[in-house]
Formats: C-alpha cells, structure tokens, sequence
C-alpha cells in the first residue's frame, strides 16, 4: 500500500475514533449550547401558577443558556401535555399530581421524568369539596360529608378532587345516589344550573363557583389528611441533552415560588391576563385567602415543596395506587425511573436553598389590596 494513502487511511481512522468519542461523553454542561423548549403550563389551576409567573417576568431569560427560546403552550388540562410531551412536542410540563404519575408510566412511548414537586398542600387548593348554594350550614366537614347520603355528587374522572372524594366516601361508608363523572367546567355549569349537590373542585375553579353564587365550601383536605400536589416533569431525553438548562429551568420555577410567596397582588394580576371568565379578586382569592378553620382552612396555603421528601413520596404512593384502582394504569407501584433528582438538586445546591424552598400564607380578606 503506497504511504501516502496509508497516511490518509490513519487520519480518517483517527478522525472516526474521534466522532465515536464524541458520541460517547456527554458534552460539558458548559458547552451544550441553548436549549429550545416547548414548555406547557396549566393557568386555570393555582399549581401551575409557576408557569404563568415564569413567562410573565421573563425569568427563564435569568437562568437557561444563552440563546435559548421557550414556546409556552397554556392548556385547560394536564392530560393533552402528557401527550404532547410523549410525543416530544413538549419538553416540559407543569401539572397536578394525577396526570404527571400517569405521564411516569408511558415508558415505551416516551420517558418522562418527574423533577420536582413544585407545590404542595394539605387539600387547600385541589381537595375542596363544593356544595349547592340551597345546601344547610354544616356544622363541621364531617357534618357535611353524611349530607352527601343520597345526593347527586359529580368529580372530574381521574383528577386529584377525584381520588379526594372517592377516598373520604370510601373510608365513611358514604352512599351519593348517583356519582358522576363530569369535566370540572361541566362542574361548574351543573352548580349553576341546580342538577348536582355537590363536587370537590380545585382553585380557581371553585372559587369562581362560590364567589358567583352557585355553590359554598363545606370542607377541604385537612380534616381527613387528604393531600394533593403539582407536579414538573421534563422528558429524560432532553434533561441528558441539556443539564444546565434542566437546572436552569427549575431555578426559575424557585424563583416564581418566591414572587408567588412575596407579591400576591401582582401574581393575581400575571395570572388575570392569562385568563378569561376571572376577576382579579378572584383569582386572589383562590391562592392567599385563608379559609375558615372550622372547614380545614390551613394558615399555609401551599409549599413549594420542591424536592421529593417523604410527604411528596407518600403522595405519590397513594396518587399510584388510586390511578391504578381507576385502571388507568397497569400498576399501583411507582415506576422504576419516575423520579430525576438531579436538576433539582443541582438547582438547590447552587442556590443555597433546601426544602421547602417557599411557603404561601393564607391571608384575611382585608390583606388584599388589588381592583
């Protein structure tokens, strides 16, 4: 073989070692370039507000690569992003507890990994329980619940106020006469129109219900220790592609957690914009007012929880075992890979935070100082 094609062999051969190489190491979190995500986030519900704060102030600009883009895709429910996010239309999502455990399941269709339990809280904001507007002033929640002996009860299928109000029926030996199942505007038009006797409604939802007139609280999740959760959940393949925007992004939703903690008013006016049918009050209303004691009001509305502690495992655990009793999905155990710790940690670690990293207070109504 003449030496000098022996010489252009080597070089290419070399050349090919080098792509291979290349192929194999991760790039450095420094220099993987910007990121382009399509990010879905939920405005009409209260845990998804993080969204709305992140896009409102820009602050994904703050902590993502440079050069990088968002397309923020708002949705009126958590399962068309789990879809669109198995598909890879989406690359990050913001929703409530139920449909980001069934997104962790679709594994032959696409991993997607939950990466932080954003915010949390003891039935406050998705575990409330609605009643017509005609119904008897309870004496206690407990009071309540035996009212529902007989009545019409409806619930959004496969929700977290769906595992909550199957949950406390199941464990009083409840009997509704009918139980039915309804998308949580039907809910709301059903209250209006006189056809049910009650639903567990999460915020905003319910406060817009109560506030117009066509129904009342009667109790939240506390009195029976009911918890529910929002979750963000980003596909695996983009948190390996791009770790620094992975953390970059969860140092934004901290950030929103912070601002959601400190700025009542201007959250209700960000999330007011993205919103129709909504009055600024109201929206107010369904994160910082404080509810009465008496039907399980808490003095914290929500946690930004953050990081999956035990409260956030547990659940969990009892999210997957409710989906799996409503054979939505194939098991009650958590999946093997549910969970990618390793933005939020990262994203804390840099911060100098640890959980939880904010804590929204409930407030008399007299605190607010919006339209």
């Amino acid at each position: 073989m003449p030496k000098a094609l022996r010489g252009v062999i080597a070089v290419l051969s070399l050349l090919a070692a080098a792509l291979l190489v290349g192929q194999a190491v991760p790039a450095l979190a420094e220099g993987e370039g910007p990121a382009h995500i399509t990010y879905g986030y939920h405005p009409y519900w209260t845990g998804g507000w993080t969204g709305v704060v992140i896009k409102q102030r820009e602050l994904w600009k703050k902590y993502l690569p440079a050069g990088s883009t968002v397309r923020f895709e708002a949705h009126l429910t958590g399962p068309p992003m789990v879809n669109a996010m198995l598909a890879d239309k989406m690359q990050i999502g913001c929703m409530g507890d139920m449909p980001s455990l069934v997104a962790t399941t679709k594994k032959a269709q696409g991993d997607i990994r939950l990466v932080a339990a954003n915010m949390i809280s003891l039935g406050q904001n998705c575990n409330l329980l609605v009643v017509r507007k005609d119904a008897p002033d309870f004496k206690s929640p407990q009071e309540a619940l035996q009212w529902l002996n007989g009545k019409i009860v409806a619930a959004h299928r496969g929700t977290c106020s769906n595992r909550f109000i199957d949950s406390i029926l199941d464990k009083n030996g409840i009997k509704p006469k009918e139980r039915l199942n309804m998308t949580i505007e039907v809910i709301a038009s059903s209250f209006e129109a006189g056809k049910i006797d009650a639903a567990p409604m999460w915020e905003p939802h319910a406060q817009k219900v109560v506030d117009q007139g066509y129904g009342k609280y009667v109790a939240t999740g506390a009195p029976w220790g009911e918890w529910d959760a929002n979750f963000t959940i980003m596909r695996q393949d983009f948190i390996q592609a791009h770790p620094e925007a992975a953390k970059g992004w969860i140092k934004a939703e901290i950030e929103a957690l912070q601002i959601m903690q400190k700025e009542p008013e201007a959250v209700a006016e960000m999330v007011l914009k993205e919103t129709q049918g909504y009055t600024e009050k109201t929206l107010w209303k369904a994160l910082y007012e404080k509810m009465p004691a008496g039907i399980g009001g808490e003095q914290v509305k929500y946690i930004g929880e953050m990081s999956f502690t035990p409260r956030v495992l547990d659940i969990m655990r009892v999210g997957y075992e409710f989906l799996h009793k409503l054979k939505v999905i194939d098991s009650g155990e958590m999946p093997k890979d549910a969970i990618n710790e390793g933005p939020v940690k990262a994203a804390l670690a840099e911060m100098g935070l640890s959980a939880p990293v904010a804590e929204i207070q409930a407030r008399p109504m007299s605190a607010y100082t919006g339209k």
